[in-house]
């Protein structure tokens, strides 16, 4: 079984109750990518639970970040979070691995068997071009303006939607 890590795809939140539906839309996203939804159930109850474990634990007033990270590896899904809470609890599941982060926190994760023995190399995976945005960026160095027009109408939408 090989170790490498096929593919990989993570999402930064800030550790408040909407990051727990903003995990299960991105597992849902992720699967679906990946032509695993017969995990889906699974996966989407891994990383709810460990991303509901840094919520629970960070301060509302000055709430922690969390990172959840999706891995294709070997013959495994490996769901990982990361934190940078100051003192966090351990986890109670000894099924859920964890390693103190280099610069404070901790990464938990948990590994998933592929279905059907199935390895890393042969799940579908999409066809991603080389930029992430459809964007045009500036190659010349000149800082980018916003168009005036486009700002106005912005400002007012956002001033109708206030009263």
């Amino acid at each position: 079984m090989s170790t490498r890590t096929t593919q990989v795809d993570d999402l930064r939140l800030v550790a408040q109750p909407s990051a727990v539906p903003c995990t299960e839309l991105f597992v849902r996203l992720i699967l679906t990518d990946w032509s695993l939804l017969p995990m889906l159930e699974q996966v989407t109850n891994a990383a709810v639970r460990l991303v509901g474990d840094v919520v629970d634990q960070s301060s509302p007033s000055a709430p922690a970040f969390v990172t959840v990270r999706l891995q294709l590896r070997g013959d495994r899904l490996v769901i990982e979070v990361d934190d940078d809470l100051v003192a966090p609890s351990p986890p109670r599941d000894e099924r859920i691995g964890v390693r103190q982060g280099d610069r404070g926190g901790r990464t938990t994760w948990c590994e998933l068997p592929l279905p059907g023995g199935i390895s890393a190399g042969q799940v579908r995976l999409p066809r991603r071009g080389d930029r992430r945005t459809l964007v045009d960026e500036p190659v010349s160095g000149e800082p980018v303006t916003a168009d005036p027009q486009v700002l106005e109408r912005l400002l007012n939408r956002l001033s109708t939607w206030s009263e």
